[in-house]
C-alpha cells in the first residue's frame, strides 16, 4: 500500500497553472490511491461533499476493477498460484520474524552483559578513587614524618 502524497502550497491562479495541475494530478492518480493536497480551502461545504463523494466513488471503482480481474483470473492454475504466493509470503514473513526475534534475544543478552560490565567498571572507578585518596593521605603523612625532626640536634664537643 502506498503512502499518500502531500503537496503543499497555494491553489493555482491562472489557466496555464490549472492545465499543469490537471496533467500532474492525472499522472499521480494513476499510481497513488490517496493524495492530500494542502493549500487554500474550498469556498463552500458543497465542494467538500463533492470531493468526498468522488473519492468514495474512485475507491469503489478500484474495488470493482479488482473483482473483474479476480473473475478473469479464476482458473485452477491462478488459484494454485495465489495459494503458493500466500504460502511463500507467510514463509518469508515467518523467516523474517524468526530472525528478528533471534536478533532481539541476542541484543537483550548483549545489553545485560553491558549493564553488568558497566556496574563492574563503576565499582572499580569508585575503588580507584578511594585508593587515590588514601595514597595521597599516606604520601602527605610520610612527607610530614620525614620532614619532622625525630632527634634533637646534639652537639658533641671534643
Amino acid at each position: 500500500m502506498s503512502k499518500p502524497v502531500i503537496i503543499s502550497g497555494e491553489a493555482s491562479e491562472t489557466d496555464s497553472e490549472d492545465e499543469f495541475c490537471l496533467k500532474t494530478s492525472n499522472l499521480m492518480t494513476q499510481s497513488v490511491q490517496g493524495a492530500v493536497i494542502t493549500g487554500e480551502d474550498s469556498e463552500s461545504e458543497n465542494e467538500n461533499d463533492a470531493s468526498i463523494a468522488s473519492a468514495i466513488s474512485a475507491l469503489h471503482q478500484s474495488n470493482v476493477e479488482e473483482k473483474r480481474l479476480d473473475e478473469k483470473y479464476d482458473s485452477l492454475f491462478h488459484q494454485k498460484l495465489r495459494e503458493y504466493n500466500m504460502r511463500l509470503h507467510n514463509n518469508v514473513e515467518s523467516f523474517c520474524q524468526n530472525n528478528i526475534n533471534e536478533a532481539e534475544k541476542n541484543l537483550n543478552g548483549i545489553d545485560q552483559h553491558l549493564l553488568r560490565s558497566q556496574l563492574t567498571l563503576q565499582g572499580a572507578a569508585t575503588s580507584l578513587k578511594s585508593l587515590s585518596i588514601n595514597s595521597l593521605t599516606i604520601k602527605s603523612k610520610l612527607h610530614s614524618l620525614l620532614s619532622g625532626k625525630f632527634l634533637p640536634n646534639v652537639k658533641v664537643n671534643k
